[in-house]
């Protein structure tokens, strides 16, 4: 039975206050006679928070269901994103386990939503909220700020885009998540500039809000982290229209497809996968294609696919038409539009998997890797490159689509969370790194942020970068590099890692 109401509760290390929080939505659903969803999203804990959930699915109870969706920890925004892509109910909301914002706000943000809001926030900053214990002064004084600036940078009405509780209308919140990237504290904040700027209609209620202690916030470190998401809010949104995420914009696309034969970047990369991948796959050997199966996961114009296709029976992956039309001029056919978080493949059905610049396209990287670990073998081969480092974000990663940027422990995570047992994770392009801050920040000096890193080079310019590279990769086949613009990681599947599995395809492709 579809529920009336999917509310997330995010948590990291909530093995104190969980139980209690679920015993008081259990009774809020009976007296409100809802049919409830709980979902409790496990933000990567170290203590009993999931062991917590998945004896409280063994109870019975009446109107009410709960499920448990577990993710690397990367913080509570990644974790009310990974929850709002398994809420089923007509509404669905997320709210703190502390329930600082408690059952009494829930049922007021549901008259709202009753009465045609599409998101509703609670507010302990307008007429009528009651702030029954209240925080330090310095957590109130530091929450003002936060808000005040956003309103001035941002251009937004409402007074406290922070508070822990938010509601919306189903076909509101897969709008407005299909766009969300911010991973830690501030990913409030853009939800709202969000909803705004999607045009939807938000209305602010009062609350009555207790401060409960055991918070994860840590008041220097986030602050910075928030204000840096501020800049990252406004400079993305402002004032103009949403940029379509996961999927790059024509003008990148096309660069890329018509940039991959000679571009030192692209060789770079090609050079670097085929070297990984030397020694790696038993029973392969040139001329014998039939001994493996390869799949590339978002193929683009296909130049890594032809060079895989000249050993092995090689699969390309792509949602972009114009990528795909582009790969067929190469003589490819084994090419199929699909979105990558439900490849349509039998299981164990390929031998190695590439995920070049994948990951961070996705709203569920998770969901991707363990569909990924389905269709390979057991022992197969994975090997993902992703960009590096949130604080290199550019203009270049808002045309290509990204959600976020990687750390090195942040992909060995990701893998390991989705059954992967890994190889080697380490950074690479160490020496482009500082010339790409340079030239970044430069452009933030001169006002110049709305241009990407890619623009034609000169023949002699292209070839000293690719020498550059191929010393870099010369050095890399010993030592794992302690920084770069890009992090490599090469696993092999597991065991598949129990399901928050993506959505199966209605139709496979049955590899004979």
């Amino acid at each position: 039975m579809e529920p009336d109401l999917s509310l997330i509760l995010p948590a990291f290390n909530e093995e104190v206050r969980l139980p209690q929080a679920l015993e008081r939505m259990v009774a809020f659903a009976q007296e409100q006679g809802l049919e409830m969803e709980l979902i409790v999203v496990d933000d990567g804990s170290y203590d009993g928070t999931a062991e917590i959930v998945r004896e409280w699915q063994t109870k019975r109870i009446r109107g009410v269901t709960t499920s448990l969706v577990e993710i690397a920890h990367r913080g509570k925004g990644a974790a009310v994103r990974a929850g709002m892509h398994r809420a089923c109910g007509p509404i669905a909301g997320y709210c703190d386990v502390d329930l600082s914002a408690g059952p009494e706000a829930l049922a007021e943000a549901l008259k709202s939503i009753a009465n045609g809001a599409d998101m509703v926030i609670a507010s302990r900053a307008v007429p009528g909220s009651v702030l029954a214990v209240r925080q330090p002064w310095y957590r109130e004084r530091a929450g003002r700020t936060f808000n005040f600036l956003l309103r001035k940078l941002a251009g937004i009405p409402f007074k406290d885009t922070q508070c822990g509780l938010k509601l919306f209308r189903r076909e509101t919140a897969c709008e407005i998540f299909r766009h969300q990237r911010l991973d830690g504290f501030a990913f409030d904040a853009e939800l709202v500039v969000l909803a705004l700027r999607l045009g939807f209609e938000v209305e602010e209620i009062p609350v009555r809000w207790t401060h409960y202690d055991g918070s994860k916030l840590k008041l220097l470190k986030d602050s910075l982290h928030m204000s840096r998401d501020i800049a990252r809010i406004v400079r993305r949104l402002g004032r103009g229209d949403v940029h379509s995420l996961g999927v790059p914009s024509a003008e990148a696309m096309e660069m890329m497809t018509s940039s991959e034969d000679n571009h030192w970047w692209y060789q770079a990369k090609r050079r670097l996968i085929s070297t990984s991948l030397t020694n790696r796959i038993s029973g392969i050997e040139a001329g014998k294609p039939d001994e493996a199966r390869c799949l590339d996961i978002g193929c683009g114009g296909g130049a890594m696919l032809a060079e895989l296709a000249e050993n092995m029976s090689a699969f390309g992956v792509d949602l972009s038409s114009d990528a795909l039309g582009h790969a067929r001029t190469r003589g490819l056919n084994l090419l199929v539009s699909a979105e990558a978080g439900a490849l349509p493949f039998t299981s164990a059905s390929f031998s190695v998997a590439l995920a070049l610049d994948v990951l961070e396209h996705h709203a569920r990287p998770e969901s991707l890797l363990r569909e990924v670990n389905r269709v390979l073998a057991p022992g197969g081969v994975l090997i993902v490159t992703v960009p590096a480092f949130q604080w290199m974000w550019s203009y270049a990663d808002h045309v290509l689509g990204h959600y976020r940027r990687y750390t090195k422990s942040l992909l060995a995570n990701e893998l390991r969370t989705c059954g992967f047992e890994l190889e080697r994770v380490t950074y690479f392009h160490c020496w482009l790194l500082p010339i790409a801050w340079f030239f970044r920040r430069l452009r933030v000096l001169t006002g110049r942020t709305d241009s990407a890193d890619d623009f034609p080079l000169p023949n002699l310019l292209n070839r000293v970068l690719f020498n550059v590279s191929a010393f870099e990769m010369r050095v890399l086949k010993g030592v794992d590099l302690p920084f770069g613009l890009s992090v490599l990681g090469i696993a092999r599947a597991g065991a598949p890692a129990p399901v928050q599995a993506a959505q199966q395809p209605s139709e496979e492709v049955v590899l004979l």
